[in-house]
């Protein structure tokens, strides 16, 4: 087998041929000044004297004669059948760090206009970043990473890698591989009723670009969209960030009241819903708020979108049949992502439109971004047709329920029966709501200097009626790890206090 040869960095130098100063002293100051900034960091192996001369346009006896005036200051080391190497030094303190950031020209009495956009501020505001993403317990809505089949995973990748030809990649569809859009909507027919054919899969790279893809391609600056609430606060930040104006719909134990809305918002050009289990309450839309939802958009050209985030992890009875599958008027766009099935860093969704829009949606995906992880998606489109996917589902469902009844019979056992907020047995977390007047981010801030991840439930809502609580996970974390958090939680008795009863 040959040998690859390493011929080193690629190293941008900076000299003007017309200057008074030779080239090799201009090209000794300028390597001198990027190997004590670091910007040429120690131990980089430099490319050959006539590579190098080659590349900078200038003669051999050039670069030969800078690399001895740096070799004899120390600052390069030449290894006999190796190359040249950038020496281990003391960088000089007083030379700004590659990394230090720069003070910006406006604060420096420069120009007045730097600033972000309205949707760059909106996006800023919206973020979230006070836990950090590592499985903790009780953190929500997480997978449990180490129940992940890696091995079959491994196999299938191995697999499918000598697949991979230069004619796949040129022919995939900004839509996303046809394989797995065909597996996906196979799976979504028999699974939650639909009648949709792989032209209207549109793979992504996660739900969140799919919402956005959405918003960019049916909201225009200042159209209404009704939002759940409480409601998903990355739907309401993408939403905003994209221009929608946001109209709050209050919920109740039938899901959202689209009749109230009616009588005190305007028009919606969209309606967001999560329909199977409605994020952060876990209630379900029941039948009579789907028909009536459809009957809204068919009215008034409405949009809806529907996150059946969930759907999969409904553990006693099946889920209702997706709106998608009901409107006959085809004016749904329905959401779903692996992110809580599989890995959250597999970071594939995927949405699905009427036929009449596919054709749009694929052209405007290839402008986002072309398209997702091909190998990835090939992986996926195997997993999925050879009935793994399903059956790792019905493991986890099968594990997760036995966690949530771990966690609700040690919720009640510290704070007392009905302790945790009554919704139907599903999901991957409950609510611990806490009585009036309490601080649920101080709360949480408290939980999390005892180990614990309890995310407040009051950032959910938009408005001033909100109630106070916490999301409990379980779905990530085994039986021990839930019995040691619960002790952790049972230190924080007299802090906590729920509102018993809901």
């Amino acid at each position: 087998m040959p040998k690859t040869a390493i011929t080193g960095s690629l190293v941008t130098v900076e000299f003007d041929k017309s200057a008074d100063m030779p080239i090799y002293r201009q090209i000794t100051e300028w390597m001198k000044t990027a190997i004590l900034s670091g910007r040429l960091a120690a131990g980089t192996k430099l490319p050959s004297t006539r590579i190098l001369a080659d590349e900078l346009g200038v003669s051999r006896n050039t670069v030969v004669q800078v690399f001895e005036m740096l070799t004899e200051e120390g600052l390069l080391s030449s290894r006999v059948g190796a190359g040249t190497f950038v020496s281990d030094i003391i960088q000089d303190q007083t030379i700004i760090e590659p990394d230090t950031p720069i003070e910006p020209a406006s604060r420096a009495g420069g120009y007045p206009f730097r600033s972000l956009s309205r949707r760059g501020k909106s996006l800023v505001v919206s973020a979230t970043g006070e836990f950090s993403e590592r499985p903790t317990p009780f953190m929500p809505d997480l997978p449990d990473l180490r129940e992940f089949p890696i091995r079959t995973w491994m196999r299938l990748l191995n697999e499918t890698s000598g697949r991979l030809t230069g004619q796949i990649l040129a022919e995939s569809s900004n839509a996303g591989y046809e394989p797995l859009r065909r597996a996906i909507g196979q799976h979504l027919n028999a699974s939650r009723g639909m009648h949709c054919n792989y032209q209207q899969v549109i793979v992504t790279t996660g739900s969140q670009q799919g919402l956005d893809l959405i918003c960019r391609m049916l909201l225009d600056a200042g159209d209404p969209v009704w939002l759940e609430e409480p409601g998903y606060v990355g739907a309401r930040s993408i939403i905003r960030a994209n221009g929608g104006f946001v109209c709050p719909v209050p919920v109740d134990e039938s899901g959202a009241k689209f009749d109230e809305a009616m009588q005190t918002h305007p028009v919606p050009r969209l309606i967001f819903t999560s329909s199977s289990r409605h994020y952060p309450l876990g209630g379900q839309l029941d039948q009579e708020r789907r028909e009536e939802l459809v009957r809204i958009a068919a009215r008034n050209g409405t949009w809806i979108v529907e996150d059946d985030y969930d759907n999969e992890f409904i553990y006693n009875g099946n889920s209702l049949r997706s709106i998608f599958a009901m409107d006959g008027e085809q004016r749904t766009i329905y959401m779903g992502t692996f992110s809580k099935t599989l890995l959250p860093s597999f970071r594939l969704g995927y949405i699905v439109v009427p036929l009449d829009l596919s054709e749009h949606f694929a052209k405007a995906r290839a402008v986002v971004d072309r398209h997702a992880s091909l190998i990835e998606q090939m992986v996926l489109s195997e997993f999925m047709l050879r009935g793994l996917f399903v059956s790792h589902i019905r493991r986890m469902r099968n594990l997760y329920q036995a966690r949530r009844q771990q966690l609700t019979t040690g919720l009640e056992d510290i704070f007392g029966k009905d302790c945790y907020m009554s919704a139907p047995d599903s999901g991957t977390h409950v609510i611990l709501p806490l009585i009036k007047g309490a601080d649920d981010r101080a709360v949480a801030s408290r939980a999390l200097e005892k180990g614990l991840v309890l995310r407040p439930l009051s950032p959910y809502y938009m408005t001033e009626e909100r109630r106070n609580g916490l999301l409990v996970g379980f779905s990530a974390f085994n039986e021990d790890e839930i019995r040691r958090g619960l002790g952790n939680l049972d230190l924080l008795r007299g802090e906590i206090v729920p509102k018993l009863g809901m």
